[in-house]
C-alpha cells in the first residue's frame, strides 16, 4: 500500500468560490477552475488546513482549501508559477469574506508567502510512504 500523510480535512460536499484567477480552465478529479474564475472543490478532496503553526479557525478553513487546490494546480504544472502571489492573495480575500479581521488575514497571507518562498519556490510534493 502507498499513501501520503499530513491530511486532516476532506471536502464533504462540492463547494464553489469566486477567485481572481481568470482565463484558465483546469479540471482534475478533485477540483475545477473555470475561465471566469470559479473554483469548485469536489467531494473527497483532502487537504491539511493552514500551513505552519497557524490554527485552523472557521474563517480560514475554506480559504486554506482553495489555496491548497490552486497550489496543487501550480505544482502539477496546470497553472503557471507566476500566479502564486495572486493565489496567496486569494487566501486573504476568502478569509476576510468569511469574517476574519483583515489584519489577521493579512498576517496569515504574508506568512504563507514567506513559507511558499521556501517550499513553493521549488516543486513541493508530498513524500510517498509504503506500508
Amino acid at each position: 500500500m502507498k499513501y501520503w500523510d499530513g491530511y486532516k480535512f476532506v471536502v464533504a460536499e462540492d463547494f464553489t468560490i469566486q477567485t481572481a484567477i481568470l482565463g484558465y480552465a483546469v479540471e482534475t478529479r478533485h477540483a475545477i477552475l473555470t475561465p471566469d474564475g470559479k473554483l469548485t472543490a469536489r467531494q473527497g478532496y483532502p487537504w491539511d488546513g493552514n500551513s505552519g503553526p497557524f490554527p485552523d479557525i472557521k474563517s480560514s478553513i475554506e480559504a486554506s482549501c482553495g489555496h491548497d487546490i490552486l497550489c496543487d494546480f501550480v505544482n502539477e504544472g496546470l497553472l503557471p508559477f507566476f500566479l502564486q502571489p495572486l493565489i496567496d492573495q486569494e487566501y486573504y480575500i476568502v478569509c476576510v469574506r468569511k469574517g476574519m479581521w483583515w489584519r489577521l488575514a493579512r498576517s496569515l497571507m504574508l506568512a504563507i508567502r514567506w513559507y511558499m518562498t521556501g517550499k513553493g519556490s521549488k516543486k513541493f510534493t508530498r513524500e510517498i510512504h509504503e506500508a
